[in-house]
């Protein structure tokens, strides 16, 4: 039987193979092969947890976007190639991103293992002990990515426009002109008076953290396990550069119940600082805003 670090190999080549064909083809004509092989991979492999996502043939994924939302996948392209070249995280390989006039197309290597949530339970207290070690060597790889675009913003998303983040726009009025993408912010205390509540005048962040390159959508989903280790870290539309604090108060916004994960998010940021101030705070603001 193949090694697990084989077939992962082996797919992404296939991958690699497949699309490097692909792109020599007109981008008409490869939306058109992409689409065919969506409605294979639904036949194949079945629907995912995201009507925008689907499994492929060749050991590839699909994402869609219609066009209101292609900045997300924009920014998700982006972000994989610069943590494929900064850093040795675990991530899917971007193959292609392509647009027709009302939908935007992502394609990524597949990453082989299963959703944390679907396993956390069943894994043991030593399992648990070397995902905790393995989530830390990657946040601390993570945080040291330099940022090299959009000099004039200290907080943007990843190509250095604006954050496409659940968290802040949960606590803003909807603006139509403006969309779900908020900023980019001039420094950390433009950030914190875009997260202020005027019900709330007394509750903000304070200012000075370091800004460092982050997930954003720190869950369960996100984070691949094979044999109890990390094999993977997928969707990276909302990564950008944020304060130090921001992956571990999203990782307590996204889930707030499943007290094991909890646990593992507190040990992993253990290494980096004690935000349990900021977490106090945000949990204020939650209050207000839900």
């Amino acid at each position: 039987m193949l090694s697990f670090t084989l077939r992962q190999l082996l797919s992404e080549y296939a991958a690699v193979l497949f699309t490097t064909v692909c792109c020599l083809v007109p981008a008409t004509l490869r939306i058109r092969v992409y689409r065919c092989l969506g409605f294979i991979g639904a036949h194949l492999y079945g629907s995912s947890c995201s009507l925008m996502v689907q499994r492929l043939p060749f050991g590839m994924y699909l994402k869609t976007a219609s066009a209101e939302e292609h900045k997300e996948l924009a920014n998700e392209y982006g972000a994989l190639q610069l943590v494929r070249r900064r850093s040795g995280i675990p991530v899917p390989r971007p193959l292609d991103f392509v647009s027709s006039t009302d939908t935007s197309y992502l394609l990524t290597s597949r990453v082989l293992g299963l959703p944390l949530g679907m396993c956390i339970d069943t894994l043991s207290e030593n399992e648990v002990y070397t995902l905790v070690y393995d989530l830390r060597r990657c946040l601390g790889e993570l945080r040291a990515i330099p940022k090299e675009v959009a000099p004039d913003y200290a907080i943007s998303n990843a190509l250095g426009e604006p954050c496409y983040d659940y968290r802040i726009i949960a606590g803003l009025d909807y603006d139509e002109e403006r969309g779900d993408f908020v900023g980019p912010f001039m420094d950390e205390e433009d950030f914190n008076r875009t997260l202020r509540v005027g019900a709330l005048p007394g509750i903000s962040h304070c200012s000075g953290h370091k800004i460092v390159f982050t997930h954003a959508d720190s869950n369960m989903r996100n984070v691949l396990v094979h044999n109890g280790r990390l094999s993977g870290i997928v969707d990276w539309e909302n990564s950008g550069w944020f304060p130090e604090y921001w992956d571990y108060i999203e990782a307590h916004y996204i889930t707030k119940l499943k007290k094991r994960w909890l646990k593992i998010v507190d040990e992993v940021f253990k290494q980096f600082g004690d935000f349990q101030n900021e977490l106090a705070t945000e949990r204020q603001l939650w209050e207000y805003c839900f």
